[in-house]
């Protein structure tokens, strides 16, 4: 089977206007095994020290995407596209996780994912 460039992009927001977004803020099950190559996160609002992580079943795959400046999204791109990091295989059928960290303020993130399926 030949690999597809996927990209999908969602938009993340806590439902608490009090709080910031934190882990497990958003999830769903792969149904194709999936080869990551790209991710950007853009937060709605400046916040400092705002970052990304992936899981895949609860183990962290990407980490430390830099999320804290609402015009200069944080990037993580995979050599395939010229970056610097390791692609990330995710099986079918696996679990995949967003997770915020170090967010104090209520603010919502917009996170590209780009995939190969195959």
């Amino acid at each position: 089977m030949k690999e597809r460039l996927v990209h999908f992009s969602l938009t993340i927001v806590d439902p608490d206007d009090a709080a910031g977004l934190s882990v497990l803020e958003a999830y769903f099950t792969a149904l194709v095994k999936m080869t990551i190559v790209a991710v950007s996160v853009a937060p709605s609002i400046d916040e400092g020290s705002g970052t990304l992580d992936i899981d895949d079943d609860g183990v962290n795959v990407i980490s430390g995407i830099v999320a804290a400046t609402q015009n200069t999204p944080g990037t993580w791109i995979s050599t395939r596209l010229g970056g610097t990091e390791t692609p990330v295989v995710i099986a079918q059928g696996s679990l995949v996780s967003f997770d915020f960290n170090s967010y104090t303020i209520a603010v919502s993130a917009i996170v590209d994912v780009w995939y190969f399926a195959n």
